[in-house]
């Protein structure tokens, strides 16, 4: 494989060997690769500065086993300047895509999304709708998304009135009264989160505590390290 000019976005880098690094690019035809980058941690490396994460390049890469071989790299429009939450917010987006996207499996709308999100952090928008639109999108493209507004047992429209349970595979149901009491979800803030309705501060409490349960299985048991940075 040789691809040139590629547009990507640079989501990690560790060192590797003496000299190089290891880099996560998240690009629009090739999905999420892992390059070796060499000697770009040597003093005399003028491009060093543009591996860092958020700044979009246009990358030429080789090789047929998983990990590629960089062979160029340029900068492509602006770098994203993201500060504080929105610093750490951007981490956690690259972070999702790291451990969640398989190597060369191509997702150009999320490839879409997270530009969008790039911007909007940048902007310094408010991070809770960000955050829950990157999220619910990236497990619907991924095959693990659930409909809001919908009984998953029964077919029918969420009521704003009632109170349900979810299950990760299958999605929202009717509580049975009959059944010991567990975590529950009100059929309003379903519905606002399903309409993408993140003003109302309970919503946005039933929408991150939604998030970390779908994302718990697919994460497995290792922590996030950008979810550190918060506290």
């Amino acid at each position: 494989m040789s691809v040139e000019l590629q547009p990507a976005y640079v989501l990690h880098t560790r060192p590797y060997r003496d000299t190089s690094m290891l880099v996560d690019f998240f690009t629009p035809d090739y999905g999420r690769i892992t390059a070796v980058a060499r000697g770009v941690r040597s003093r005399k490396a003028p491009k060093r500065n543009l591996l860092n994460p958020f700044t979009r390049l246009l990358i030429s890469f080789q090789g047929k086993a998983d990990l590629k071989l960089l062979t160029h790299f340029e900068a492509e429009g602006e770098h994203s300047t993201l500060a504080a939450k929105h610093l750490f917010s951007g981490f956690y987006l690259n972070e999702l895509l790291v451990r969640l996207l398989p190597e060369l499996d191509a997702h150009q709308e999320i490839y879409g999304l997270y530009e969008q999100s790039l911007r909007m952090l940048n902007m310094q928008q408010d991070l809770e709708p960000i955050l829950r639109n990157f999220e619910f999108e990236l497990l619907g493209e991924l095959g693990y998304g659930i409909p809001f507004d919908v009984d998953a047992k029964t077919g029918l429209h969420i009521s704003e009135e009632k109170y349900y349970c979810l299950d990760a595979n299958l999605g929202f149901y009717l509580i049975d009264p009959d059944l010991p009491p567990s975590t529950t979800y009100s059929g309003r803030h379903l519905l606002a989160v399903a309409a993408g309705d993140f003003s109302n501060a309970d919503v946005k409490k039933t929408a991150k505590h939604i998030a970390r349960a779908l994302l718990k299985p697919l994460l497995g048991t290792k922590p996030l390290t950008s979810r550190d940075l918060f506290s």
